[in-house]
C-alpha cells in the first residue's frame, strides 16, 4: 500500500493515472525521508551544536543569516532552466552536494581540535552556507516540478497529506535525536545525528534518480532575467503576494533562531525536554488538525486562513512572558497551540508559491520570492541576534520584572516580533489576491452557518439517539417481566477461601441473545 494513500484515499476517485499516483506517492516519501536532515538542521539539535562549538548569541544570529544568502543563486538557477530546461540534472548535482556538506558538519570535531575553537565556527558558517547556495538548485527544481504534477483540485489536501506524512517522521527523527545527544556526552551525540541526517538526506535526492521530471514551460522566445523581474512586480497578483511574504519573513525570523536557544541558555531545559515538549507535542496537533486545513484551502482558499492562523500564532508569542528557568509549561503550550496554526500557515505558504506563480516564467517567479523572502530572513536574524547582544547588559542593569518574573532581552524580543506579526497580517495581508471569489468575512459567515447546522444536527442525532436507547430498555423490560424468575438466574456454588470454609449460592442472570430493533 502505498504510503500516500495510507493517509488520505481522497483523490482515488480523482486522479485515475496510476503513474501520477506513483508520482505523487514518490514525492511524499522522499518529503518525509527528508524531513530527518531538516528536523535536525533547523532544530534544537543544531541550536546546541553550534553553542557547543562555541558560538555566541551574535555569531548564531551569523550562523543563522550567513547561509540565506546563498539562496540568490536561485535567480540562476532559474536562468539556467530557461536557457536549458534540464530540472532534473540541476536537482540532482545541487541535492547531493547539499546533503554531502551537512554530513560533512558531523565531523568537525574530528578534523579541528578543541583549541581552535574559533576555526570550528567558521568551518561549520562556510559548510553551511556553501549547502545553502546548492540547495538553490533543490528549491527552484523541486517547486516548479511539483506544481506541474499535482492536480489544482487536490492540492491543499494533497499537500496537508504530504505533511501530516512528514510529521510524523518529524516526531520519531526528533525523539531518537534526543534520546542520542541526551546519552551521548560532549560533541559525540552531535557527530551522530548530523551523521544519520545528511545520509537520510541523500537518500531523499536518489529516489529521484529514476523519477521522469515534466518537461518545464519555458518562456517562448528569447529570454531576459530583467524582464521577467520588471513584469512579476507589474502583476498585483505576484507583487502583492511576494510583498507580504517578506515582511512576514522578517517578523517570524526576527525571534524564531532564538526560541530553542532560550530554552537551553535561560530555561535550562534538556533536549529531551525541548524536543518532547516543543516539537513532539507541535507534531502532534499537526497530525490531528493539518487535514482540516487542506480541506479548508480547497474550499476557501489560503487569504482566510492565514489571516486567521498569522494572528492567533502572532499573540501566542506572549505566552513566554512569564517563563522561569525549569519550567517547561510555556514551551509546551507555545507548541501544542502553535502546532495548529502555523501548519496552516506552511501549507498556505506551499500552496500560494503553487496557485500565485504563472506557468510560463514560474521558476524565475519562484526564486524571486526564495531571494526576497531569504534576504528578509537573513536581516532579521543579524538584527535579532545584534539586538540580544547589545540589550543584554542593559536588560541586566534594569531589572524588569512582568507576571512576576524576570522581563530579560529575550522576552523584549518576544514581544517586539509580536508586533512586527500583527502589522504583517492587518496592513499587508488584506492586499493579497485569494484565488476563491469568497472575501474573508464572507468565509467566517459561512464556516458560522455550517457550524450551527453541524451543532443542529448533532443535537438532533443525539436526540435520536437517547430516544431509541430508551425504547430498547423499555422493550427488553417488557420481555424480562414475561420469563419467570427461576428461568432467568441460575445457581452458581462458591468455596469461599477461608478457614472454616462456608459453600454459598450465588444467583447469576443467564445470558440470552438480545434482540435487535
Amino acid at each position: 500500500m502505498w504510503i500516500c494513500r495510507f493517509f488520505n484515499r481522497t483523490y482515488r476517485s480523482i486522479v485515475a493515472d496510476d503513474e501520477l499516483l506513483r508520482n505523487l506517492d514518490l514525492i511524499a516519501l522522499s518529503a518525509a525521508i527528508g524531513t530527518v536532515l531538516f528536523t535536525n538542521a533547523g532544530g534544537a539539535a543544531f541550536t546546541g551544536y553550534a553553542s557547543a562549538l562555541g558560538a555566541g548569541e551574535l555569531m548564531f544570529g551569523l550562523i543563522s543569516a550567513l547561509p540565506i544568502f546563498g539562496s540568490l543563486l536561485q535567480l540562476y538557477v532559474s536562468y539556467l532552466i530557461e536557457k536549458t530546461g534540464k530540472r532534473k540534472a540541476l536537482f540532482l548535482t545541487g541535492g547531493l552536494i547539499q546533503r554531502a556538506l551537512w554530513t560533512l558538519t558531523a565531523f568537525i570535531p574530528f578534523f579541528l581540535p578543541a583549541q581552535l575553537a574559533h576555526l570550528r565556527v567558521w568551518a561549520l558558517l562556510i559548510m553551511i552556507t556553501l549547502a545553502a547556495s546548492s540547495g538553490s538548485f533543490v528549491g527552484v527544481t523541486h517547486t516548479s516540478m511539483v506544481a506541474e504534477i499535482i492536480p489544482i483540485g487536490i492540492r491543499g489536501r494533497y499537500l496537508t497529506t504530504r505533511q501530516r506524512v512528514a510529521t510524523v517522521v518529524s516526531m520519531l527523527s526528533g525523539f531518537g535525536a534526543s534520546f542520542v545527544l541526551d546519552h551521548f556526552t560532549g560533541l559525540t551525540g552531535y557527530s551522530i545525528v548530523f551523521a544519520v541526517a545528511g545520509f537520510a538526506g541523500m537518500c531523499d535526492v536518489l529516489m529521484y534518480v529514476k523519477f521522469k521530471f515534466p518537461e518545464a514551460k519555458r518562456t517562448p522566445g528569447k529570454f531576459s532575467m530583467s524582464k521577467g523581474i520588471r513584469e512579476c512586480f507589474r502583476t498585483p497578483r505576484t507583487r502583492d503576494y511576494i510583498i507580504f511574504f517578506c515582511v512576514w519573513s522578517f517578523a517570524i525570523n526576527i525571534s524564531a533562531p532564538f526560541f530553542n536557544k532560550y530554552a537551553i541558555d535561560v530555561l535550562r531545559l534538556s533536549f529531551t525536554q525541548i524536543i518532547l515538549f516543543g516539537q513532539i507535542s507541535a507534531n502532534l496537533m499537526v497530525l490531528l488538525i493539518v487535514r482540516r486545513w487542506g480541506r479548508f484551502i480547497d474550499r476557501f482558499g489560503c487569504v482566510p486562513l492565514l489571516f486567521f492562523s498569522g494572528l492567533m500564532a502572532s499573540v501566542l508569542t506572549l505566552v513566554w512572558l512569564p517563563a522561569t528557568p525549569g519550567n517547561f509549561i510555556p514551551l509546551l503550550i507555545f507548541n501544542m497551540i502553535g502546532g495548529i496554526f502555523w501548519c496552516a500557515n506552511d501549507a498556505c505558504a506551499v500552496n500560494m508559491q503553487l496557485s500565485h506563480t504563472p506557468e510560463i516564467g514560474r521558476p524565475l517567479v519562484i526564486a524571486i520570492y526564495a531571494v526576497i523572502t531569504s534576504i528578509s530572513a537573513a536581516i532579521a536574524f543579524i538584527i535579532g541576534g545584534a539586538f540580544l547582544e547589545i540589550m543584554s547588559p542593559v536588560m541586566s542593569a534594569a531589572r524588569m520584572t512582568v507576571f512576576g518574573t524576570p522581563f530579560d532581552h529575550y522576552k523584549l524580543l518576544f514581544v517586539i516580533a509580536t508586533v512586527f506579526r500583527l502589522t504583517a497580517v492587518l496592513v499587508f495581508l488584506p492586499r493579497v489576491w485569494n484565488e476563491k471569489e469568497l472575501k474573508t468575512k464572507d468565509v467566517y459567515q459561512e464556516i458560522l452557518r455550517d457550524s450551527v447546522i453541524k451543532v443542529k444536527t448533532l443535537r438532533f442525532a443525539i436526540y435520536v439517539a437517547i430516544r431509541r436507547h430508551r425504547y430498547l430498555r423499555s422493550e427488553r423490560k417488557k420481555e424480562n417481566a414475561l420469563i419467570p424468575a427461576a428461568e432467568r438466574y441460575r445457581s452458581l456454588t462458591v468455596r469461599l477461601p477461608f478457614k472454616r470454609r462456608r459453600s454459598l449460592t450465588v444467583l447469576l442472570p443467564i445470558k440470552r441473545k438480545r434482540r435487535r430493533y
